[in-house]
């Protein structure tokens, strides 16, 4: 039997850091990838409602309410999807860009939906806590060798030196959630109707991945291990399911294809985005139209987003874009215009309703100042914990003169973002005023209550 070769404390404590990074990249995802996901949302009607839309079959299938799973996209190149807690599924960018197909997309998503069925991330965050730090780092170390190399338990169990069983617990709970988390989508993709035919096609690329060099695999198999047995899963169900031969609507692939076209325009090179064709050359302008507003063409995207809405003056999408090209342009009562005319189809969008409140805000027309706190009230309210909304909000207030109301919006503001000492001066500022009305009063005092009261 080898000897265990002792590690310098040097070394020791490059292996801490090591392993405090696998545990949260590779193993859960949740804190460094829900970190990075605040960071890099690109938080775009269109793509989160297309992909919802895509979504709500499976919802239903897997016994939610159409609407009840929301979808946000993660600015980031790799092929991967997570979930966080909640009942909201991450995508990244390069998931919709790199999938060959519509299916695979769908695939990953009931893959995703079967976590949140089995209620993987809170069981996760319990068997983290339930491990001890310094016992844990050695037996991340040996997780991460395992997922990545394919050790079998008895090496990992040798590392670990078999001492810790929350540890053994947690490995194990990582492998069989995989697995359940891949039953339970197949399941909701054959309730739903859908073929798992892109689900396995992705796979088998992934499983291919492991002759690769570990710097050139995608991310969702350093994430998602065990690829071949998978496979076989997938294989498997491929080859018995009725639903295996049927297509996707024509619909849902104009969809992903306008959803892939527009995130292309996002997120790559716009002098490469005004060089590419589409297949559908309505998307080749749009993408064009978004390039150009990315370079700062603010004409040339004018012109490409008004021929678009020549040809479809109902679409919503394209109205909500040129209002974005003429806030930037400095025409803000035009850009209202327009975000009111994409209100009128889409009510309830956060998102849509926030930037008609910033357009109205810089009109610097104090009349209109009561429409833009309603339009950002009811945003608010769609979107509670988005601390940007909140900072609207009290400048919409502050320009009206409700000041009480713009910094206790700001207290909101700060306790979305974890400084619970300035939510915490705000209300006290706030209260040292007279003539408060008792919503206001009495959030201030909710916020002292919980979060104490210290000296300003």
């Amino acid at each position: 039997m080898h000897k265990p070769t002792a590690i310098s404390p040097i070394a020791l404590r490059l292996l801490m850091v090591r392993s405090i990074a696998i545990i949260t990249a590779m193993l859960l995802g949740l804190i460094a990838t829900i970190t990075s996901a605040n960071a890099y949302l690109i938080r775009d009607t269109e793509l989160e409602a297309g992909l919802e839309d895509i979504i709500s079959p499976l919802a239903i299938a897997a016994g939610f309410k159409a609407d009840e799973i929301k979808v946000r996209i993660v600015i980031a190149p790799e092929y991967n999807a997570f979930v966080a807690g909640g009942r909201t599924v991450y995508i990244n960018s390069g998931l919709i860009l790199k999938a060959q197909s519509p299916d695979e997309v769908i695939g990953v998503l009931a893959h995703e939906l079967g976590h949140i069925v089995a209620g993987h991330v809170p069981r996760r965050g319990e068997a983290m806590a339930d491990a001890k730090m310094a016992s844990a780092l050695a037996a991340i170390a040996a997780i991460a060798l395992a997922a990545g190399t394919g050790s079998n338990d008895a090496a990992v169990g040798v590392m670990i030196g078999g001492q810790d069983r929350a540890q053994r617990n947690l490995l194990a709970s990582v492998r069989r959630d995989e697995s359940v988390a891949d039953e339970l989508g197949l399941k909701i993709l054959d309730d739903a109707g859908y073929s798992a035919l892109g689900l396995r096609n992705m796979m088998q690329r992934m499983a291919s991945q492991r002759a690769l060099p570990e710097s050139r695999q995608s991310s969702y198999y350093t994430t998602h291990p065990g690829a071949e047995t998978r496979l076989t899963t997938y294989q498997d169900h491929v080859n018995q399911s009725a639903a295996s031969d049927n297509i996707l609507p024509g619909r849902i692939n104009r969809l992903m294809a306008r959803l892939a076209a527009k995130m292309r325009a996002w997120t790559e090179n716009p002098q490469d985005v005004l060089r590419y064709q589409e297949p559908d050359p309505v998307n080749t302008r749009y993408g064009h139209a978004i390039a150009s507003y990315r370079r700062g063409d603010l004409g040339a995207a004018l012109n490409d987003i008004d021929t678009l809405i020549t040809g479809a003056p109902d679409d919503v999408f394209f109205h909500e874009f040129r209002g974005d090209i003429l806030l930037s342009m400095g025409r803000a009562s035009d850009a209202a215009s327009a975000y009111e005319t994409a209100i009128a189809v889409r009510p309830d969008s956060p998102q849509i309703l926030l930037n008609l409140g910033r357009a109205l805000i810089a009109t610097n027309q104090k009349p209109r100042l009561d429409r833009a706190i309603e339009a950002i009230e009811k945003a608010a309210s769609h979107e509670p914990d988005w601390a940007f909304v909140r900072r609207q909000l009290a400048i919409a207030y502050g320009r009206s003169g409700r000041i009480s109301y713009a910094d206790m919006s700001l207290a909101d503001e700060a306790l979305l973002t974890g400084d619970t000492d300035r939510a915490v001066l705000l209300s006290k500022r706030v209260l040292a005023r007279k003539g408060l009305d008792n919503i206001i009063r009495n959030r201030a005092n909710d916020i002292l209550f919980r979060y104490g009261t210290k000296d300003p």
